[in-house]
């Protein structure tokens, strides 16, 4: 590989490569965002999933919005089976789900009102499997327990500054509102990310939806601009690269 070649992560999103050279630039932050019910969770974990069976590159999932039970159980509907990698040492999970049923790492309010303490937990489990992908699901979440912005840009600098400095390739999900035209929580997000793919499930007549993936972002990559068709199969995620979404 030449200097000026880029090392490129397959995402294992039939139909995305081809939109953005060939894959994700290794060692970047990319945010894959969208309103409730756009598909952001089955991308971040078919990201991993595919990752570790396809292209041999163990993970690790950071989950704070859903129990780690739901996604296993959500994920084998496209069967995917993430307690297989679980055991082969291909996938580690990390449960910050806020649930009373189980123990539970505990984030807390840092008093120095940082993320030092999660940072080590991921990185912990980084090293342990040789991790070469980690998805945080969702970043925002974190976001409430700081009340400065320029603190939680500062943080979150550093959190994801040190998860891809040895190479690894970092997905972060964030949810935009419904009545937020934004990209996340004072689109810290969006600016901490070298990469943004934005998912759409958008009403297009009173009985049905249109469901479709823009590339909004990718530094240093030739990506398509256009808004292209999306669909949640029997498989996962699917892009059509060369059909353009009806909805936009």
């Amino acid at each position: 590989m030449s200097d000026y070649e880029i090392d490129r992560v397959k995402t294992g999103i039939p139909g995305l490569d081809e939109l953005i050279e060939g894959g994700f630039p290794r060692g970047d932050t990319i945010l894959v965002a969208g309103k409730a019910g756009t598909g952001k969770t089955i991308m971040a974990n078919q990201f991993l999933y595919y990752g570790a069976v396809k292209y041999n590159e163990p993970g690790v999932l950071v989950t704070l919005e859903e129990p780690p039970r739901a996604i296993k159980r959500n994920m084998l509907r496209f069967n995917m089976d993430l307690d297989s990698l679980v055991q082969q040492g291909m996938l580690a999970i990390v449960d910050l789900y806020p649930s009373k049923e189980v123990a539970r790492v505990n984030i807390g309010e840092y008093p120095s009102f940082d993320l030092s303490g999660l940072e080590a937990i991921i990185m912990n489990h980084v090293n342990k499997i040789g991790a070469k992908r980690v998805v945080i699901d969702t970043l925002s979440i974190l976001a409430y327990k700081f009340r400065s912005r320029d603190i939680l840009r500062e943080e979150f600098f550093k959190l994801t500054a040190n998860i891809t400095r040895h190479g690894a390739t970092l997905l972060l999900t964030s949810e935009i509102p419904a009545q937020d035209s934004g990209l996340g929580v004072f689109d810290i997000e969006a600016f901490l990310a070298s990469g943004v793919v934005v998912l759409y499930n958008e009403k297009i007549s009173d009985t049905s939806r249109s469901r479709s993936i823009e590339v909004l972002k990718l530094r240093g990559s030739k990506h398509s601009s256009r808004i292209h068709s999306m669909r949640i199969t029997d498989e996962g995620i699917r892009v059509w690269p060369g059909e353009i979404s009806p909805s936009h």
